[in-house]
């Protein structure tokens, strides 16, 4: 694993967007510089990310594999792979963070099913609380049979639209940061920093759906297009590093959270209280 340590400045010119449900501005940043507002482009997302698709069933924590270091409550999912903590309305989550690594995205083998995609992203709620997610991260996106991927970033207050940020490029094995904040119930700051490219996207939003804020995520997803899921792209191993959440009083980690398996396609544990993987089987 490699352990990341550093300080980002965040400055820019402004680009705004104004849609129907939501009001944002977007800044950047390239090597602490301000992108000019001509440079920062957005457009609307397919597939689109979805609150967790419920299966009742639970399942043993995963085993074999030599990377597990603690035992969490686990359950199955048809669309989320990954850590979830609780916090309570009396001491809602403010932040969450996780720095990770985008992973090298295949066609899965026997699917037939396309688009295929995977996106890996840090969000507030859409667990037990399904109205609202805030959420960012990276997703790989599959067309067809041919087999070319497409990497891109992304953000999204559901149930409104996804955008994904054009002008930041992902690359594989690019380390990203991403830092989700809800500044109040209906408003919030999303940072989205590609390290490895040293492009800092600072997403300003306001009108969001109304947040419960008791969600901290860390999860690989397998998407949704047209209101069907894609096909769930091959991924290597995916790390969530120093992923933790603020609250109103204190700090949560994934200590104890619960472990969403995709079954037959993706599996998580927690590594430590900060560090959670994800990978396939």
């Amino acid at each position: 694993m490699k352990l990341l340590s550093s300080v980002f400045l965040v400055s820019a010119l402004a680009a705004q967007q104004v849609l129907a449900e939501l009001t944002f501005t977007v800044k950047a940043t390239r090597n602490g510089k301000p992108v000019p507002a001509s440079e920062i482009k957005l457009e609307p997302f397919q597939p689109s990310r979805n609150a967790r698709t419920a299966q009742n069933s639970r399942v043993p924590p995963p085993s074999g594999n030599g990377k597990e270091k603690r035992t969490n409550p686990s359950s199955y999912s048809s669309n989320w792979c990954g850590s979830v903590n609780h916090a309570t309305a009396l001491n809602p989550i403010k932040k969450i963070h996780a720095y990770f690594q985008h992973p090298t995205c295949t066609k899965r083998t026997g699917v037939t099913t396309y688009p295929q995609a995977a996106a890996f992203w840090a969000g507030i709620d859409g667990d037990t609380y399904t109205s609202a997610l805030l959420q960012s991260g990276t997703v790989c996106k599959i067309d067809n049979s041919t087999g070319i991927v497409r990497n891109e970033a992304w953000w999204q207050w559901y149930p409104s639209a996804a955008y994904t940020i054009t002008s930041l490029p992902v690359a594989i094995d690019d380390w990203f940061e991403v830092t989700v904040e809800a500044t109040t119930t209906t408003s919030g700051v999303i940072t989205l920093e590609n390290i490895t490219q040293n492009l800092v996207y600072t997403i300003t939003i306001t009108g969001g759906t109304t947040l419960g804020r008791v969600d901290a995520d860390w999860v690989v997803e397998r998407p949704t297009v047209g209101g069907s899921p894609a096909g769930f792209a091959h991924f290597t191993d995916v790390w969530f590093q120093d992923a933790y959440a603020t609250r109103t009083s204190g700090s949560l980690g994934i200590l104890g959270a619960n472990q969403y398996q995709i079954l037959n396609s993706c599996s998580s544990a927690e590594y430590d209280d900060s560090n959670e993987v994800s990978w396939v089987p």
